[in-house]
This record gives structure tokens, C-alpha cells and sequence, in this order.
């Protein structure tokens, strides 16, 4: 699982390794700003991974159980998305509102491009994220990491023969994560029938939404709306500064998505064997894999301090060759260091908060990060763009303490 989910952010660094080295840092821009309106959109709707993991892994034994959840999910996907097309021209137009458009003349024409093509994929890429829950929660780690190194596959070859070789911009980065997409739904629609039995799957659907599953997600859908907001708001507020600010914080993403990805691939395998644990009332099993996932967590994020430290220009290079970023960017290499020192608990916790679904407590320890994110932002405007990384460094380090506070406090009733 941490194979898999090393390779997710290859995509977003694949694709801002080659607009990045377009000729203008609009066209990067713009792409942050597109890829910034759908990202929004689908990790919002991440509750139906988060709960479809931790009502399946709970439900290990009863297969019938778990066709009933995959229904469920599939099922509030498919509404879900239908929102999205009905109203993609509004979501478009509430971006707009929220940036400042003045210095933003190339990035918004590249903006519209890429959520217009991309935006369509929206059924594809939600029923998507709710296999993905099931197979985690199924512990069927190994074939979750073969459809993400296909999508991924299919992404990279596609960017470079749509981009370089046929000159499509960044149309062509939204038409290959779209393919990279409809791939992956298939991989893993055709795996299904592989894990469980379709006539049962049939048999337990139903239209009436299960009142757990909307209790569950409901907490989680406001974590998620919490969590989105303080990542949206660098780059939206970013667009004061200027394009090449944008572009700066788009690549500073990079980083942090790395170290993001990596740890969750720990936090997923603890979703699983937390959920199982719990589901079997296995006290010692439960808090064995709590303590081997934060030793974990720790090892990795270690080494992406050292990675990060001797590494970090040879990378910006990979990602662009625009001078006007390339030289701003040493200003923030202790940005780039710092986020795997405080952010890593907090990938950690979020596995086995979701494993014990305890989204409840999610949403609280999310407040509090919230709140911490714009006291911190509001007390340190004056430094520009560099307030907008200190409050995201102090949000993703209350995070993490929040919820560890926590879980010590229940550690003893577990």
C-alpha cells in the first residue's frame, strides 16, 4: 500500500514537471488553479472511501455485509456526481469570485481548459474512490497498488506523447488524467467480481440510504470541507501575490504530496487492521499495529527530512525551468523541510481514527487544526506568502497533536 500510494503523486509531478516547463508560468498556474477546483471537489467527497474502508474492514466476516457498503457507496457516488455536472458552470464561476483575477490573465484561460475536460470524469473518478475503500478494507492491498501503478502508467505516457509531442497544453494534461482515470475504473469495476459475489451484491442493494453510513459520512464530510479549506485557501489567496506566487505554491504541493501519499499509504494499512481488529474485539492485535504504524510513520518521515535537505533543488529543477520560480525558491526550502517534521502523526492518527471509525473525533481534532490555521494566518499576513506556509505548517502540527491527545485519553478503554 505504501507502493501504491508513493506513485499517486508521480501523476500531479508528472504533470507539473511538464507545464512547468511551458513557457510561461501562467500556464502552471492555471493548471493549479483547474486541478485545485476538482481536487476540492473529489477529496471532499473522500468520505465514501474513509467509511466504506472502516465498514468493511469491521465487517471481515460477513460478506454480505460488505456487498451492502460497496451498494451504499456506489450508490451516493453516483448522486454525488450527478450534482457536480449540474452545476460544474456555477462551481467554475464560485472560483472566480474567489481569486483575484487581476493578475491572473493566462492562468484563468488555462484554468477553464483543464476543469472543463476534467470535471466530466467526475462518475468515473467517485465510483473509483469507493473501490478503493472496499479493497483497502478487504486488506487487498497489493491489488489497490497494480491499478494505481496502471492509472499512473497511463498518465505519464500520456502527458508526454499529449504535451511535448502533440503540443495540446494543458488540455492535453487534463485529457491524459481523464484516460488515466476511465483506466483505473475499469481495473477495478472488472475486479469486483473477482472478491465478491455479484448476485449477492444485487440482492442486498437498495436505494434507501443506510442511516450509519450517513451518520459516518456526514462527521467525515465536514472534515474533509475543513481540510480542503485551509489547502484551498494557499493558492487562493496565492493569486493576490501573482501568477508566479500561484506557481510556487503548486510546487511546494509537490513536496508535501509526497510525504502526503507515502504516510497514507501507512494510514491505509492501518484502516484495515485497526477496522479488523476492532470488528473481532482483538484489544492486543489493535494496539500492536497503532504502535508499529507511528513507528512507522516516524522512520519516513526522518528520511524525507534528509531527502528534502540534500534534494530539494535537484527537484524544483525537475519541475520547472522558469527562472522567475527557480529563483524565489531557495527562500522556501525551510517550508520544504519542515513538512514531514509536522505533519507525519497526523497521517498516522487519521488511519486509526478511520479503522475505529471515529469520525466524530476527526471532525473535532480538523476543527481545532482550522482554527489554529487562520489564527496563525491572520497574526502573520505581513510575511506574505510565506504566513500562508507557516499557518499551513502549524495547521498540519495541530492536527496531529489534537488527535493524539485523543487517543490517549480513550487508549485504555480501547
Amino acid at each position: 500500500m505504501i507502493l501504491a500510494n508513493i506513485s499517486v503523486p508521480l501523476l500531479g509531478f508528472v504533470d507539473t514537471a511538464v507545464v512547468g516547463h511551458l513557457a510561461h508560468p501562467g500556464f502552471l498556474a492555471g493548471t493549479a488553479l483547474g486541478s485545485l477546483l476538482v481536487t476540492v471537489m473529489f477529496w471532499l467527497l473522500g468520505f465514501l472511501r474513509m467509511s466504506t474502508t472502516g465498514l468493511v474492514a469491521q465487517a471481515s466476516d460477513d460478506e454480505g455485509q460488505q456487498a451492502y457498503v460497496i451498494g451504499q457507496g456506489l450508490l451516493w457516488s453516483c448522486l454525488l456526481a450527478v450534482l457536480i455536472l449540474t452545476f460544474q458552470s456555477s462551481l467554475f464561476s464560485g472560483l472566480l469570485l474567489l481569486v483575484d483575477q487581476s493578475n491572473l490573465d493566462t492562468a484563468l484561460v488555462s484554468a477553464e481548459q483543464y476543469f472543463s475536460i476534467r470535471v466530466w470524469i467526475a462518475p468515473l473518478a467517485l465510483m473509483n474512490i469507493v473501490f478503493a475503500g472496499f479493497y483497502i478494507g478487504r486488506g487487498l492491498t497489493k491489488f489497490v497498488l497494480y491499478g494505481v501503478l496502471l492509472s499512473n502508467s497511463i498518465n505519464l505516457v500520456l502527458d508526454i506523447l499529449f504535451v511535448p509531442v502533440w503540443g495540446l497544453g494543458v488540455s492535453g494534461v487534463a485529457y491524459a488524467t481523464v484516460a488515466a482515470e476511465v483506466g483505473l475504473f475499469v481495473y477495478y469495476g472488472l475486479g469486483i467480481s473477482r472478491f465478491l459475489n455479484i448476485k449477492q451484491c444485487v440482492a442486498r442493494f437498495s436505494f434507501m440510504p443506510d442511516l450509519q453510513m450517513v451518520k459516518l459520512n456526514t462527521s467525515l464530510f465536514f472534515r474533509s470541507f475543513l481540510l480542503q479549506l485551509c489547502i484551498s485557501f494557499l493558492t487562493i489567496y496565492a493569486t493576490r501575490f501573482g501568477e508566479v506566487s500561484v506557481a510556487i505554491n503548486a510546487i511546494l504541493m509537490q513536496f508535501f504530496l509526497f510525504i502526503s501519499f507515502s504516510l497514507d499509504g501507512v494510514a491505509f494499512a492501518l484502516e484495515s487492521l485497526v477496522g479488523k481488529a476492532k470488528g473481532r474485539n482483538n484489544i492486543n492485535k489493535l494496539r500492536l499495529y497503532i504502535r508499529t504504524g507511528v513507528i512507522m510513520a516516524s522512520g519516513f518521515a526522518v528520511f524525507y527530512i534528509v531527502f528534502y535537505w540534500l534534494l530539494n533543488a535537484q527537484i524544483v529543477a525537475l519541475l520547472t525551468d522558469l527562472e522567475q520560480i527557480k529563483s524565489q525558491m531557495d527562500d522556501y526550502v525551510i517550508w520544504i523541510i519542515l513538512f514531514p517534521l509536522v505533519s507525519y502523526i497526523s497521517f498516522v492518527m487519521d488511519g486509526i481514527f478511520v479503522g475505529l471509525a471515529w469520525s466524530r473525533q476527526m471532525l473535532t481534532s480538523m476543527f481545532i487544526a482550522a482554527c489554529v490555521f487562520f489564527m496563525v494566518f491572520m497574526l502573520s499576513k505581513g510575511l506574505l506568502n510565506h504566513g500562508l506556509w507557516l499557518a499551513f505548517s502549524c495547521f498540519m502540527f495541530a492536527r496531529g497533536i489534537s488527535q493524539t491527545y485523543i487517543l490517549v485519553r480513550q487508549y485504555q478503554r480501547l
